[in-house]
């Protein structure tokens, strides 16, 4: 962050300008300037740098991945860069040259991303059949998918839905990610520890299940390291092992012990000498920007606050722990602990604070952007760009364009952020495989 800017709010002050781009943008494959966007380009047909066995590029004096975002970030990510990347290039507009064929693929391929993360990864986040609704009502609206592809936007937000509006909606201030929204988008404990690494060259087992191979620790995994090791794993592999295993959960002492000394990273992927205590950081960095404690951030929501440790959780030994580090005075909590001892409504991933923020800006997010509302049309994403975005549904699709085998092989589950090999259309854990860093 590089300078404070004045909010004219009471709780939070001030907030800050940032050096990269929020990822709706895909900047996590196209980068958050110019210089960055030319690094990864072929300027042939428009397409992305892509290395050998569909895994990314690399620098080959470095050996630092050749994309948008590469800074603290593990062959996961890397995987879906890969996977993203193959999304763009595979865009074919004949008539138009290098430069205009790239904006609209670069275009269209943001706009399945948003789709993916509005209909698909936050139904699997917050997984109950109101919230499935509430994320296709927004994107499609409530007379639903079947009617707006044959009659357009029709009957405001509520009928016709966010997406397709005659004119963005700022609700009167500059869009912004606000500071609330990175305070509860930390979900650091969703990775685990260690890899299962899985044998896809053996018949799979019952529900698409492989076999499990061996554990790969996660610090072999992030940054240049986790480059290298990726090479050796190769996509297909990453790929089906981060979508057998479940994620870590959003609660209190599960969070990954390889971030206690994180080897941290510069903008340019470079490793820095010094090593991150990521828990500790986080909770500065909420001090730091002034983010009201636990009880003062969900009077800011309207929200009732606790009177006492009983009321944030039934675990008696949490609630001991709380009071040998807070005392008595649950006006101390800070946000981030409250967050992930906070008891979960059932079927969510995250915890009711967090989500108040969450569906506010799920839906922020669409209507203040013009490439969601009045530039929604075929004119600005080309017939088959328009009809490409429209008629992907999930991630599980763009896996299934380009690995038909991977998808028709090893995933039994209706969505790709379901555990893999668990039944179609069930409530299931979130896998490993989940989203670009925010």
């Amino acid at each position: 962050m590089v300078s404070e800017i004045p909010t004219h709010k009471d709780l939070i002050t001030a907030g800050h300008s940032n050096i990269r781009t929020a990822w709706w943008d895909g900047s996590a494959i196209y980068g958050s300037e110019g210089k960055k966007e030319m690094a990864v380009r072929t300027y042939v047909d428009g397409k992305l740098k892509l290395g050998d066995n569909n895994l990314l590029q690399h620098d080959p004096v470095t050996g630092i991945a050749i994309s948008g975002d590469i800074r603290n970030s593990w062959a996961g990510v890397s995987t879906l860069q890969a996977l993203f990347a193959k999304e763009h290039n595979a865009a074919e507009y004949p008539y138009l040259d290098d430069e205009e064929l790239f904006r609209k693929a670069r275009l269209v391929t943001s706009a399945v991303i948003a789709k993916i993360h509005t209909i698909d990864w936050t139904v699997e986040l917050l997984k109950t059949h109101t919230m499935n609704a509430a994320m296709h009502a927004n994107w499609y609206g409530l007379l639903g998918k079947w009617v707006k592809e044959r009659f357009g936007h029709i009957g405001g937000e509520a009928l016709g839905g966010l997406v397709g509006l005659s004119q963005p909606n700022n609700h009167g201030v500059p869009y912004s990610l606000t500071e609330e929204f990175t305070s509860v988008y930390r979900m650091h404990p969703l990775l685990p520890d260690s890899l299962h690494l899985r044998n896809i060259n053996t018949t799979p087992g019952p529900n698409k299940s492989p076999q499990y191979l061996k554990e790969v620790k996660m610090e072999e995994l992030v940054g240049i390291r986790g480059e290298s090791k990726l090479g050796e794993i190769g996509f297909e592999r990453q790929l089906v092992s981060m979508g057998h295993q479940a994620c870590g959960a959003l609660e209190l002492w599960n969070y990954p012990l390889f971030f206690k000394d994180l080897i941290a990273q510069n903008v340019d992927g470079t490793e820095r000498s010094d090593h991150v205590d990521m828990p500790a950081l986080e909770i500065y960095r909420d001090r730091e920007r002034s983010v009201p404690r636990y009880n003062q951030f969900r009077r800011g929501l309207l929200m009732i606050p606790i009177s006492k440790w009983e009321d944030l959780t039934d675990d008696k030994e949490t609630v001991q722990d709380l009071r040998e580090v807070y005392g008595e005075d649950v006006e101390k909590l800070d946000l981030l602990v409250g967050l992930m001892a906070e008891k979960k409504i059932k079927g969510f991933a995250i915890s009711e604070t967090a989500f108040f923020v969450f569906i506010i800006m799920a839906s922020r997010r669409l209507e203040a952007d013009r490439f969601f509302t009045s530039y929604f049309n075929e004119e600005t994403y080309t017939k088959k760009g328009f009809q490409w975005v429209n008629s992907t549904e999930s991630l599980r699709d763009v896996i299934q364009r380009h690995y038909p085998s991977i998808a028709s092989t090893w995933m039994n589950s209706t969505s790709a952020f379901s555990v893999w090999d668990a039944p179609p259309n069930s409530f299931n854990p979130v896998p490993l495989l989940l989203r670009f860093p925010s």
